[in-house]
């Protein structure tokens, strides 16, 4: 504040000055009629006094100096913050972005910071990225998995210190325990195909491990045991990318997760259940990843086991064709496997005479049905 004391003297003699505040504050300059003084940075309480003393001086020895005195009380009000209140989202969201704002009467520079506090995910589980301008600070959660983020926000002018707790609950999607899902599969002529396909992998129950079968002719059995059969490629990849064509059976975008990703996304290298050098037969219970299904409500598409497929060559026969999108490879939904050769019509047989059927896997050419690390889905 600005201090100011005018003098006089009948002598003419000239006149100092000497402005003490015994060491609180200081003096933009102690020796003026007219000076500013700072107050400390800090005080005990919401409101202290400080005594303030100037001394006006004529350097005569046998006269004494008169010393004035100011009283000047000095406030620091509180800061007043604004905090998220509780809020529920939902796994499938691409997080969240939280925000706290404050205010300072005194125009007191402000500072911010978030917390995870215990009870909830740890910080290892969520991505945290904080933003702060002026008196707005923000925080995006990006949570690796369902559960509840407890958290505290605190804001300082210096002196006062106010914190706010908050909790974010992330929910995931009720999943089915199994069944059919309904689709119509497009045609470049404008017709669409009606069929239906798992939910989940064979055995196609929530929370099973899915079935890794010895060859293709097995997995072609099983289905078939149901009245289903194998999903073709085109059936596959459709439920796969769901009518938006997404790359991935998934909401979540892998190049924007970090290298361990927890439940996002699907099952693959850098996931929260697979090892760190997953073989192509690692798989894990199927719905494990509430976000790894499209639209169409298929799930694990994306990583999980690798599935056996069966395209019919109208000249030559039935063709084993498989998605090479597993744990360890959790390639893109366009990712098949056609190399296999087709088995002719004259060698049509029942998938389940495996006399008929170790007969053939012998052969050079059909070897590659014989691919024990994989699973597969049925359609019908």
């Amino acid at each position: 504040m600005e201090l100011t004391v005018s003098a006089s003297d009948e002598d003419d003699d000239p006149l100092r000055y000497e402005w003490s505040s015994f060491g609180a504050g200081s003096f933009q300059d102690s020796l003026a009629n007219s000076t500013f003084w700072i107050a400390p940075d800090q005080i005990a309480s919401s409101s202290e006094f400080f005594l303030i003393t100037v001394t006006i001086i004529d350097n005569q020895p046998d006269t004494e100096d008169p010393v004035e005195t100011f009283l000047i009380e000095v406030v620091q009000r509180v800061p007043v913050l604004v905090a998220p209140a509780d809020t529920v989202i939902s796994f499938r969201d691409p997080g969240i972005v939280l925000e706290a704002r404050a205010t300072d009467e005194d125009n007191d520079a402000l500072s911010f910071e978030w917390e995870i506090l215990e009870g909830g995910l740890s910080v290892d589980q969520v991505v945290r990225e904080q933003q702060t301008r002026g008196g707005v600070s923000t925080l995006r959660l990006l949570p690796l998995t369902p559960g509840q983020i407890p958290l505290a926000v605190m804001t300082t002018d210096g002196s006062d210190t106010l914190r706010r707790e908050f909790t974010v609950t992330i929910t995931a999607t009720e999943q089915p325990e199994g069944g059919m899902v309904a689709l119509e599969l497009p045609r470049d002529d404008g017709v669409s195909i009606p069929y239906e396909i798992d939910v989940y992998e064979y055995p196609n129950q929530l929370g099973v491990d899915p079935l890794i079968v010895d060859d293709w002719f097995e997995a072609s059995a099983l289905c078939r045991e149901q009245g289903k059969r194998l999903c073709s490629s085109l059936e596959w990849t459709y439920a796969c990318r769901g009518p938006e064509a997404n790359p991935y059976s998934s909401v979540d975008d892998p190049e924007s997760l970090p290298e361990q990703y927890g439940l996002r996304f699907c099952n693959g290298v850098g996931s929260g259940l697979a090892s760190e050098t997953p073989g192509f037969d690692e798989v894990v219970p199927s719905g494990s990843f509430p976000n790894c299904s499209s639209s169409t409500g298929v799930y694990d598409m994306t990583g999980n086991a690798f599935e056996w497929l069966s395209d019919l060559d109208p000249f030559f026969g039935r063709q084993a064709t498989a998605s090479l999108s597993g744990t360890a490879i959790p390639g893109s939904c366009g990712s098949i496997d056609t190399r296999q050769p087709s088995v002719p019509f004259a060698d049509e047989m029942d998938d389940g005479d495996r006399a008929a059927v170790d007969a053939l896997l012998v052969q050079t050419n059909f070897q590659g049905y014989a691919r024990s690390e994989r699973g597969f889905r049925c359609c019908r």
